[in-house]
């Protein structure tokens, strides 16, 4: 086994003792990436009680790179359940508990940016990252959970799917409480906390606003990248900032998906009342 520092940790709280480690795989980076995978163990004391495995519908395609990651392809999510049935589900699952994960800021920030998507509101639930301990107790030269298990001599098992990372998480802090006591987490913050920078739209663009509002179609024209302007038709839906960009995702009626549109590209845009409703087409791709 590796050998590991033994540095002395102040902790703000006793590490929880009834909670749920959780993992995600999603389509890329949030607020824009979508999920396509949630994995969780309900824990207390030292005992597993409970499993969460379910794949997710991420209404578009899953880029090349990221399947390179996780091995998750559109046909094995082509029939699974959305994302709006899925968080529901999961949140009631968790019933309010401690959230748990390795880097959970980025699974929060899934979460969060779902809700915002969906239009729920999201939950308080306390959060505790794995990643942060380990830096500070193991200082060992990587601290990825797949370096972890190696390093650690952790139970062997598949990496980049979310139950299994799950898993490696649970082992990961089981181990460590084993190392320096039943202290080593300190609390970060809730889920509520990492919901995205919803902006305020200017004045010319406040028809997407309400477009989005209602669920009915625009037509409008976009600038691309190469400065072409061509009509496109759309039903927006979720607006999100990254930096100082104003991003809006909507349904795309040629492509049949929801894709992410720079709202400063956009130009005219008027109502487009006989399109049919915003319904993601299944199997149309992968």
């Amino acid at each position: 086994m590796a050998q590991v520092g033994t540095s002395n940790l102040s902790c703000q709280v006793s590490d929880p003792r009834d909670f749920v480690v959780f993992d995600t795989e999603t389509t890329g980076m949030p607020p824009s990436a979508r999920l396509v995978e949630i994995g969780a163990l309900k824990v207390r004391g030292n005992t597993i009680v409970d499993r969460f495995d379910q794949l997710i519908f991420p209404e578009c395609p899953i880029p090349r790179e990221v399947i390179n990651v996780h091995g998750i392809t559109d046909s094995d999510v082509a029939d699974a359940p959305s994302a709006a049935k899925v968080i529901p589900d999961f949140l009631k699952w968790v019933d309010g508990r401690p959230l748990l994960g390795h880097n959970v800021a980025f699974d929060a920030g899934m979460l969060s940016s779902e809700c915002a998507r969906l239009g729920l509101t999201p939950p308080n639930n306390r959060t505790f990252c794995t990643l942060r301990a380990a830096r500070k107790l193991l200082k060992l030269k990587s601290h990825s959970l797949t370096s972890l298990v190696s390093e650690l001599s952790l139970p062997a098992a598949a990496h980049h799917r979310a139950s299994s990372d799950a898993s490696h998480t649970l082992n990961l802090l089981w181990h460590m409480q084993e190392l320096f006591g039943a202290k080593v987490l300190v609390e970060g913050k809730s889920i509520a906390d990492y919901y995205p920078d919803i902006p305020q739209l200017p004045a010319s663009k406040l028809i997407l606003g309400e477009h989005a509002s209602s669920g009915e179609a625009l037509e409008i024209h976009c600038r691309l990248r190469d400065g072409r302007v061509i009509p496109m038709r759309i039903t927006p839906r979720f607006f999100f900032r990254r930096k100082d960009t104003i991003w809006m995702e909507a349904f795309c009626h040629h492509a049949g998906y929801y894709k992410s549109y720079r709202v400063e590209r956009i130009g005219a845009a008027h109502p487009a009342p006989n399109l049919p409703p915003a319904v993601v087409e299944r199997n149309r791709w992968g």
